[in-house]
């Protein structure tokens, strides 16, 4: 079976036409189209419907699809670990991470790398989480530096570097609430009831972030929809308008830094998320991959553990 006959098959579908297929893969539509009739004659069947605009698999095309992914997973990995074998010190990783506390965070690791791998590439993007795994799913990259919670583990992943993380309210220190948090509350943030600020403004974030989704969550838990002055995607953003003494936020009690302008509390259910490194499920990690994943994961443990956790 040719391994590139099963790739152009899998780009047809990708990009829903034999056109654009072609063009992605350097081929002209004519002889793409060969191939896919050639294909279709010696299975007896056709795979892709085709419809005005569009090339849709058939029943027999799905199973083919599905078994075709199998069979380019298998080439890769095999690839991947030979390639180990061969030479552990180059070859390339592709990652994904959040383009705030993530790219602080490989810019902290990538240095130690890089004097260990000096020969291995190394792609880096930046996305928000369900994006991340978008480009988990189709392979753009192999390691992706998220989160999840309880209700968004998704069973096509595995997670590597996992760290659970709590949610806070971070509150204006003028604000009247603000001397119930006592002191070091970015170390031991106190509890406060969620229904007492149901007349607050809250700056909120997007409703494309996960963290909105935690944070939508709580206040539903508490039985009311918050007020909101504004919305923004950046953690850093929202913390920058609580230390201007607008009003409170819900954030991750990463971002939590001592600040005579800001205070922080608990509230319940006492929310959290799981940062980590996610791959496709089971997919093998390189030496490379390994030692990266490594570093990252004490990056997590040294930033992100609140510091008395570390006595």
């Amino acid at each position: 079976m040719d391994i590139r006959q099963i790739t152009n098959i899998i780009a047809i579908e990708e990009e829903g036409n034999i056109a654009r297929a072609a063009e992605k893969l350097f081929l002209t539509q004519s002889a793409l189209n060969q191939q896919l009739l050639k294909l279709e004659h010696e299975l007896g069947t056709p795979l892709f419907e085709r419809q005005r605009h569009r090339m849709v698999p058939t029943p027999a095309g799905r199973v083919y699809l599905e078994k075709a992914r199998q069979i380019v997973d298998i080439k890769e990995e095999a690839y991947r670990i030979i390639g180990d074998y061969a030479n552990e010190t180059a070859g390339e990783i592709s990652i994904v991470y959040t383009p705030e506390r993530g790219s602080r965070m490989f810019a902290a690791i990538f240095p130690t790398f890089r004097e260990k791998y000096p020969a291995v590439t190394v792609h880096t993007f930046e996305a928000r989480n369900r994006k991340m795994e978008q480009m988990l799913l189709h392979k753009d990259v192999t390691l992706a530096c998220m989160s999840y919670t309880s209700h968004t583990v998704n069973a096509e992943f595995s997670y590597y570097a996992k760290v659970e993380e709590p949610f806070v309210i971070a509150y204006p220190a003028t604000h009247e609430h603000a001397a119930k948090a006592g002191e070091d509350s970015h170390l031991h943030p106190p509890v406060i009831d969620l229904t007492l600020l149901k007349d607050e403004e809250f700056i909120m974030h997007t409703r494309e972030t996960l963290s909105r989704s935690v944070e939508d969550r709580a206040f539903s838990m508490a039985g009311y929809t918050p007020k909101v002055l504004f919305e923004t995607s950046s953690s850093a953003v929202a913390l920058e308008m609580v230390r201007k003494q607008f009003s409170p936020a819900i954030m991750q009690q990463g971002y939590a830094q001592k600040d005579p302008r800001i205070v922080y509390f608990r509230f319940e259910p006492f929310p959290t998320w799981t940062i980590c490194v996610a791959t496709r499920k089971d997919a093998y990690l390189t030496i490379p991959e390994r030692y990266l994943v490594r570093l990252i994961s004490e990056y997590h443990h040294r930033e992100l553990v609140p510091e008395a956790e570390h006595v």
